[in-house]
């Protein structure tokens, strides 16, 4: 793993060396937290409506309450994120 340098531009801005903020999009969502010296970036990926759905088996399909539960799960996910 090859190291960079980042940079804290004013106000509250962490500059990402070019080749890594190519791996991320506009408008990505990190975790950030700090232990002693050394900051952790995460970038947040949430599920998707489709991911959800394709690891329900064809044999046991959702029930209304189910699907009502899962919206609301990721409702919830999608406000912790904004």
């Amino acid at each position: 793993m090859k190291t960079e340098i980042a940079e804290l531009m004013a106000p509250n801005l962490l500059k990402l060396p070019p080749k890594m903020a190519k791996q991320f999009h506009p408008h990505d969502r990190f975790m950030i937290w700090i232990v002693s010296d050394t900051v952790y970036l995460k970038r947040l990926t949430p599920s998707t409506v489709t991911d959800i759905v394709a690891k329900v088996p064809d044999n046991n399909p959702l029930s209304i309450t189910e699907i009502n539960e899962l919206v609301h799960q990721a409702r919830r996910e999608k406000k912790v994120t904004e």
